[in-house]
Formats: structure tokens, C-alpha cells, sequence
């Protein structure tokens, strides 16, 4: 019996070592397993039960949650301003005042609707009939701008206009005569002559060359070199006094001048367009 007992007393002797000698290493084991990453390490039982205290203590990461608060200082990309690709620009040239509206359709191409407006005296001479004239101006422009270098604002235009510019012309007689159809006629006879030149074109298709994307954010500057095929002014001519504008023969004289006239301006069937301005862009 004393033998028995003195087993026992040895047997609960070796498991009270052998409980601390495990509970020493697992504590080694928990401080070499600490580290520096940004997680929280939690000491779960490998099972559970009554025998918890002699299973080893193993350490597992849990990743910490993302914070949902915003980064200071982040841009917000909806607030940022988007362009709209659209410009206005007023100008001035051969065309007469006025105004243009262009939008971007695509990286390197525009599309351009302005009009124009205005008058200017100017004095001629055509086929021996010195006149006083008046250049009404009036157009609408719809053009397509082509900017063939991304990095430049040259570009290259094409388009049509709708125009009605024309000349109002009123004679002046030359040492109190006129010369009509190669007979010279007293002022006091013909009164006055007075007449129209029009463009025999409405719709003149236009090509040219220029500088500057209004379309850009901001002011910027921009020109115009074109043609603007108008085809040759048609003329009418007529005379205040009516016994001579009426009259068979003279009439017949006044339609022969016209055509005269006509024939002297056929080679002016172009129009040039120079024009300059600024331009502001959203």
C-alpha cells in the first residue's frame, strides 16, 4: 500500500511538471510570434473542452477592417470641370461685323455657324460709268473646321454660304454727260442712273485656310483666308426719267450697257474672305 502510494504522489508529481514546463514553452511561443504587421493576433484553443490549459496556444492573424473615412486632400473626379467644347467668336473682315458659334465634334474637327452683317461706300468705274456704291453685307456661314496637327490651331476649312451681298450703285455723270451703249447722252436727259449688282450665287460654297480653336478653354485668337465661290454679279441698270428708261430704242441701250458690265466683271466670280477676331472657349 505504502508502494501504491508513493506512485501516486510521484505520477501527480510529473504531471504538475509536465503542466508547467507546457504552459512555460507555449508563453515563449506567444511572445516569438508577435510582429510588426498591422494585425490584432488572438489566442484561440485548437478545441475546445475541460482540458483547455494543456493544449498548445496557437496564434492566428485577423486583418484589420479598412477604414471607411476618405483620404484627405483626395481630388473628387466629379467635381472636376468637364469641358464643353463649345466657343464664340466675334470678328471683323471683308465679310462684314460679326459673330461665330463653334462646337468640337470630334479631337480634330469643328463645326462652325456665324453670320455677318454691314456696309461700306466705296466708288467705281465699269464700262465707262463711273458710279457711288454701297457694299451691303449680308451672310450666314456654316463651315467644318479640320485641324490636321493636333499640337497646332492651324486648320483647314470648308463650308457654304448663304449670302446677299450686293452692290447699290447710283451714276455720276462725266462733265454733264453720260456715255450709254457708245452714245453720249446729257444728264438732264437720263436724269440718273441708278442699279444692283448681285452675286449670282445665294449658296457659295467656301474653302480656306486659318488659325485658332475657339473650341480651347479660355480667349484665345483666331483669322480666316478663304474664297467664297459667289459666281459673277448680275446687273440691272435703270434711269430716273422715264421717257428714257421707257423709251424702246434707249432702253435697248440701257440692256446693252448691262451686259457690257456684265461681261467686264465675269472674272470677278470669287469672293475673298480675310477676317480676324477673338474667341472665348467653356
Amino acid at each position: 500500500m505504502s508502494h501504491l502510494t508513493s506512485y501516486c504522489f510521484r505520477a501527480i508529481s510529473i504531471g504538475i511538471a509536465i503542466l508547467a514546463a507546457t504552459v512555460s514553452v507555449s508563453a515563449k511561443e506567444v511572445g516569438n510570434t508577435i510582429d510588426v504587421k498591422p494585425s490584432i493576433r488572438s489566442t484561440v484553443p485548437s478545441k475546445p473542452g475541460l482540458d483547455i490549459g494543456l493544449q498548445p496556444i496557437i496564434a492566428t492573424d485577423v486583418p484589420l477592417k479598412p477604414s471607411s473615412q476618405p483620404i484627405a486632400n483626395a481630388p473628387d473626379p466629379t467635381n472636376q470641370k468637364q469641358p464643353l467644347g463649345l466657343g464664340v467668336s466675334p470678328q471683323i473682315g471683308t465679310l462684314g461685323i460679326g459673330v461665330s458659334v463653334a462646337k468640337s465634334i470630334a479631337p480634330q474637327v469643328n463645326g462652325r455657324l456665324g453670320f455677318n452683317f454691314g456696309k461700306l461706300d466705296v466708288s467705281r468705274t465699269d464700262s465707262g460709268i463711273s458710279y457711288d456704291s454701297q457694299l451691303n453685307l449680308s451672310s450666314v456661314q456654316l463651315f467644318g473646321d479640320y485641324y490636321p496637327f493636333t499640337s497646332s490651331g492651324f486648320r483647314v476649312t470648308g463650308g457654304l454660304v448663304a449670302q446677299n451681298n450686293t452692290f447699290a450703285v447710283t451714276s455720276k455723270p462725266s462733265n454733264g454727260n453720260y456715255t450709254i451703249d457708245n452714245t453720249q447722252y446729257s444728264a438732264g436727259a437720263v436724269g440718273s442712273l441708278t442699279g444692283e449688282y448681285k452675286y449670282a450665287n445665294s449658296i457659295a460654297p467656301y474653302v480656306g485656310i486659318g488659325i485658332g480653336k475657339s473650341t480651347n478653354d479660355g480667349f484665345g485668337f483666331n483669322a480666316d483666308l478663304g474664297l467664297m465661290f459667289t459666281g459673277a454679279p448680275k446687273v440691272s441698270l435703270n434711269a430716273s426719267n422715264p421717257a428714257f428708261n421707257n423709251n424702246p430704242v434707249t432702253r435697248s441701250q440701257l440692256d446693252n450697257q448691262v451686259r457690257q458690265t456684265e461681261s467686264d466683271l465675269k472674272g470677278f466670280n470669287v469672293y475673298p474672305v480675310i477676317s480676324v477676331g477673338l474667341s472665348y472657349g467653356f
